[in-house]
């Protein structure tokens, strides 16, 4: 039966949305902006304005969501009209999770990825909000697919075809290098999975040229135009001074997390007191970039131990299974619930994220294989290793957590065979990959609830 006709799925999706349009209908007129959300508005409203790409506090941002902002002003005179077409692409991503887990998977294990999509807390508030982590989840899942798809045609059809998917691909991956800078790395885990498998082959090869060159031309005219206006080489974003200050200080790395971060003005000036001061003028931005590279580059240097031993810290700040959602509850902003029903949300997100990320580890450990298997490890593990030595933020999990969702599937739907996979060599891996990830996921669990804070 062909997936648009699997009634179940649309049943996800038709809850899923609704799940996130009452929030918005409710409380829209309450709705504001928080922190990076505001930035992001303040860049859209400036694009709208004609200005163009424009730096903020400092920051030169990767263009990407500021640019959907900036439509969104234009056509309906409110950025935050993107929010409904959030909703979409949310509804979109479902369908991608469910046609990617029908490759090589049965109708069961799709359908429950659909909802374990569909029904997360964390997926329903970040399509709401004002951060990137919604669409920037929904071009990696778009890039999965055209992956899949292009090893296929290569293999089923002719070099030709496999070519142009390959080239698809490289157009997807560019787009995801305009909405985060730190995407533009993980190029080189494309082309090996891309090859995995086989090496000898021309057109294997070919795809992986046609990949780094579409990649490449996607970005190359927005990086033109900012390396112009701006005045220093730029390929989409320069950040990496700031997320350095954030995480490679005197002072302990910052998160914005309920119970686990600097959640105030006056919390954030008492908490950065203790550390060096950010260098260069906001207003050049890519000197300022410099300087706080340089910055903490040699903080790194004059600390090294205390460097490595904060890198357990910051991944665990990742995938503390709290988000955004708890902070938005604590702070009361959905008026009117119940603290019950606050309580049972908070609790209801943890669960299903304790589910997600360590039942998705574990199955990725004991199931994983072939070039989808290396494609979604080494993205976690690439993005896992980018916050170790920056700054950790459960908002930056966010796109990933769809990945993990396509083998936390095959626990709930397959719990037999998944156990019954755990044999040889795997047993090893599967062991060694818990021991990590279970003290990193519950290391902040406790935060969440201001009676409980710590172990």
């Amino acid at each position: 039966m062909p997936w648009w006709k699997d009634r179940q799925l649309w049943m996800a999706i038709a809850i899923g949305t609704l799940l996130r349009a009452i929030p918005l209908l409710v409380w829209m007129d309450d709705w504001g902006c928080v922190r990076d959300e505001c930035t992001y508005l303040g860049l859209a409203r400036r694009m709208a304005a004609g200005e163009g790409m424009t730096s903020s506090s400092g920051w030169v941002w990767a263009p990407g969501y500021p640019f959907l902002l900036a439509i969104h002003k234009v056509l309906f005179q409110w950025g935050a009209a993107i929010r409904g077409t959030q909703v979409v692409v949310a509804a979109v991503s479902a369908v991608m999770l469910f046609r990617i887990s029908l490759r090589g998977g049965s109708v069961k294990r799709a359908r429950v990825v659909a909802w374990l999509y569909c029904l997360s807390p964390t997926m329903i508030f970040f399509s709401q909000s004002l951060w990137s982590e919604c669409i920037y989840a929904a071009l990696l899942l778009g890039g999965l697919l055209i992956f899949e798809t292009a090893r296929d045609r290569l293999e089923q059809v002719d070099v030709r075809t496999g070519l142009k998917w390959g080239a698809g691909l490289g157009a997807m991956v560019g787009c995801c290098m305009l909405f985060r800078g730190v995407a533009t790395y993980m190029l080189p885990i494309f082309g090996v999975a891309l090859l995995w498998g086989r090496p000898r082959r021309r057109g294997a090869w070919g795809q992986v040229i046609a990949l780094f060159v579409v990649a490449g031309l996607t970005v190359a005219p927005y990086s033109l135009y900012a390396t112009k206006k701006f005045g220093d080489t730029i390929v989409t974003d320069r950040t990496l001074g700031q997320m350095l200050w954030l995480g490679n200080n005197d002072f302990e790395p910052i998160t914005f997390d309920w119970g686990n971060g600097t959640l105030s003005g006056r919390a954030w000036k008492r908490h950065t007191a203790e550390g060096r001061k950010p260098c260069g003028d906001k207003k050049e931005a890519l000197k300022r970039d410099d300087c706080q590279t340089e910055a903490g580059k040699q903080w790194i240097k004059d600390h090294p131990e205390e460097f490595v031993g904060r890198m357990p810290k910051r991944v665990a700040q990742l995938l503390n299974p709290h988000s955004f959602i708890t902070r938005h509850l604590r702070w009361g902003e959905w008026r009117g619930l119940p603290w019950q029903v606050d309580e049972l949300i908070i609790l209801w997100n943890v669960s299903w994220s304790l589910l997600i990320l360590l039942g998705g580890g574990l199955v990725l450990a004991a199931r994983g294989k072939g070039a989808r298997g290396i494609l979604i490890a080494g993205l976690l593990l690439y993005h896992a290793a980018a916050i170790s030595i920056l700054a950790g933020l459960t908002r930056y999990r966010v796109p990933l957590e769809p990945l993990l969702m396509l083998y936390a599937a095959q626990l709930i739907s397959e719990p037999r065979a998944v156990l019954g996979s755990i044999r040889g060599w795997r047993v090893l891996l599967v062991g060694a990959v818990m021991v990590v990830l279970v003290p990193l996921v519950l290391w902040y669990l406790p935060t969440g609830w201001p009676w409980w804070r710590k172990w």
